[in-house]
C-alpha cells in the first residue's frame, strides 16, 4: 500500500509506533484534509505538520511531490484508510454557508 507523507519514518515509529498510518486495524488516516474555510480553501497536514492550503484537489498531489513521494499524481486521495476528509469530500470546495 502506497503511504501518504513519506520520510521521516524512523521518526513517526519512534513518535507513535510502528503501526501508526500502516493502513493496519486501529491506525489513522496519516494525511487530514481540513474543512474548506470562507473562500473553500482547505489546508492540507500530514503527521501533524502543515503542507499548505490547497485551492483545488490538483494541489494536494503538488504538496505530496514536495514531500518526495513518488508518483504523487496515482496517489488515492479517495481512500479513507490513507486520507481523512474533513467537512467533505474531494469533491468540495466550497466555502460553507453563512
Amino acid at each position: 500500500m502506497t503511504s501518504a507523507c513519506p520520510g521521516n519514518e524512523h521518526e513517526r515509529e519512534h513518535e507513535h509506533g510502528s503501526g501508526y498510518g500502516s493502513g493496519g486495524p486501529g491506525s489513522a488516516p496519516r494525511l487530514v484534509v481540513h474543512p474548506p474555510d470562507h473562500r473553500g480553501w482547505r489546508r492540507v497536514r500530514c503527521d501533524g505538520r502543515s503542507l499548505g492550503t490547497a485551492y483545488r484537489i490538483g494541489d494536494i498531489a503538488v504538496f505530496l511531490a514536495a514531500t518526495g513521494m513518488e508518483d504523487a499524481e496515482d496517489f488515492d486521495l479517495t481512500d479513507p484508510a490513507l486520507v481523512d476528509w474533513r467537512g467533505g469530500g474531494p469533491d468540495c470546495w466550497t466555502p460553507p454557508p453563512v
